[in-house]
């Protein structure tokens, strides 16, 4: 069952992305939203399991005004308009705020 994992908060002020990480399976999606995208900056992403084929998003207007780059080998930029279509692609969803 793949799993839309939307990252809202950062890993400097929160666990939830080491918590996202815990529950990953095969195949699931993280977009990172709002301060999420601090996350792409963060330690954690290199210990995400690219095994399982973990596909990474960020949405682009969100890092932007965070002046955060979005390192196209690590991670796809995607709009608000893309997370609404990964809502759908996806078996389930969770928020991790």
């Amino acid at each position: 069952m793949k799993t839309l994992h939307i990252v809202r908060q950062s890993a400097f002020n929160t666990n939830d992305l080491a918590q996202c990480m815990q529950v990953l399976g095969n195949d699931d999606v993280i977009a990172f939203i709002d301060d999420g995208c601090y996350n792409l900056q963060h330690s954690l992403i290199n210990n995400i399991d690219r095994d399982k084929n973990i596909k990474l998003t960020a949405i682009e207007q969100h890092a932007s005004a965070r002046a955060i780059n979005i390192n196209k080998d690590v991670c796809t930029k995607i709009t608000m308009n893309d997370l609404v279509s990964l809502t759908f692609e996806n078996d389930r969803v969770i928020t991790w705020q």
